[in-house]
Order: structure tokens, then sequence, then C-alpha cells
């Protein structure tokens, strides 16, 4: 099962729901990168309008990773590095329960969901060093590079925190459908794109959930799409 998708046109991530044969809970899962398009951000946010709570990564705010990699993208112009802004999904918009497992990796930012200073510092230095490191792939196309496609099977390294951030969403996951297992609603995971073939794995697996028709595919970056094209078919983006 393809969880993101790296072509010629190019950076995709998936939706995918899953639910028992019998029914009930539904889990839509959603793998993310940590930089690309506004719109697509607001895609993945029009998607959980419809979930009764979200299980997401680290803390309601923009993603410091993402910024560095943007920037860094445009200072040593990548292609594809316009218009690139870092993940930003407002969750406490939403008015449901947002669940963060892995919280004690969230910055001390201020209460209007803004950076902390000592992200925007780490971001200054960082920048530079990871723009020069794409510089030097000679062919201004580091994207293309990276091994970005992610599927059920593929085995991603991890460390020690990486496994410790992982059985934290999986209690949550598991604590859930122990809990609302019957319940005719959806509870949606949106983590970077790493971490979803332990979470479509755990779900396929123990939990005994099939994927659903109708896998929608959203577009994080892409190649040659002028902007204007690039708006989204959900409602609501006009209001944005």
């Amino acid at each position: 099962m393809q969880l993101t998708e790296l072509s010629v046109m190019g950076f995709r991530t998936s939706i995918t729901t899953f639910r028992r044969p019998a029914g009930g809970l539904r889990w839509v899962v959603i793998p993310t990168i940590h930089m690309g398009h506004a719109d697509y951000y607001w895609a993945i946010w029009q998607r959980l309008r419809s979930c009764q709570a979200v299980i997401a990564e680290i803390w309601d705010g923009p993603s410091s990773t993402g910024m560095i990699f943007a920037d860094a993208m445009r200072l040593a112009r990548q292609r594809a590095s316009r218009d690139l802004v870092p993940q930003d999904i407002d969750y406490g918009a939403l008015g449901v329960p947002i669940i963060f497992p892995d919280a004690y990796l969230a910055p001390n930012a201020d209460p209007d969901r803004q950076m902390s200073r000592k992200e925007r510092v780490t971001a200054r230095v960082a920048t530079p060093l990871l723009a020069l490191h794409m510089a030097m792939t000679g062919d201004g196309d580091w994207l293309a590079t990276t091994p970005l496609e992610v599927h059920d099977h593929t085995e991603v390294p991890r460390d020690d925190s990486d496994i410790k951030r992982e059985d934290l969403l999986l209690g949550v996951m598991r604590e859930i459908d122990g809990e609302f297992a019957t319940e005719d609603m959806e509870v949606a995971v949106v983590f970077g794109a790493l971490h979803m073939p332990t979470v479509v794995r755990e779900l396929t697996g123990k939990l005994g959930y099939r994927v659903m028709r109708g896998a929608q595919w959203l577009t994080a970056i892409d190649y040659d799409e002028p902007p204007h094209l690039r708006k989204p078919t959900l409602d609501g983006w006009m209001d944005w």
C-alpha cells in the first residue's frame, strides 16, 4: 500500500480510511511532509473537519523543521522551492479533541501559535548549512534525490527517540480503539510520513482494520503547476 509518491510532477501524500469489516470506528491516516504549499495544509484541515478526534504530532503550531527546509530550498535555488511554507495546521480551530502523544517535544511557544525565539535562532543557524548541502547536489533538484516514497512495508531506520514517540502514538490508538471500537466515528492520525508504516501495520495487523476504497491524494509540492491551478477542490478555500 502506497502512502506517499514522488514523481516527475512533484510530491503527493495520501489520505486513507481504515475500518473493520463489521463497521464501527474509522481511522483516517494522513501522512504529511513538514514543508509544502499552503493549500496542501488547508486541504488537510478541511478533511479533518469531519473527524471527531485527531491524533497529531508534537504541538499545535508551525513546524520549525519545515521552515528550515523550505527556506534552505529557496536559498539554494532548488527546483520546486517557490511558495513553500512550513507545515502549519490549526488544530485548535477544529473544535474537537486533539491528542499530541509526543507533546514532551513541544516548544515553549507563545499562545498565538508562533514559534519560540529558540526555534527561530536554531533555524537561522541551520538553514544556510542545509542550503549548502542542497546546492552541492549540483543539479538544483535535491528533492528528487531524497527517498520520499513511503509504503506500508517501508522499513524506516529509527533511533530511540523515534521508537519512544511511535510507542506513545500506538498506545493512544490502542486506548481509543478499546474505548470506541463500536462507535460510528472518525479519528484522524496526522504524523510525518516516515512514522506511518508503523501505524498502518498496527491497524491492519493486531487491530484487524482493513483499507476502505477511495483513498484521496493531495499534492504537497509540485514542479510545474502554476499557483492559480493549485486551489483545492474542497469546499471553503475561498474563506481562507
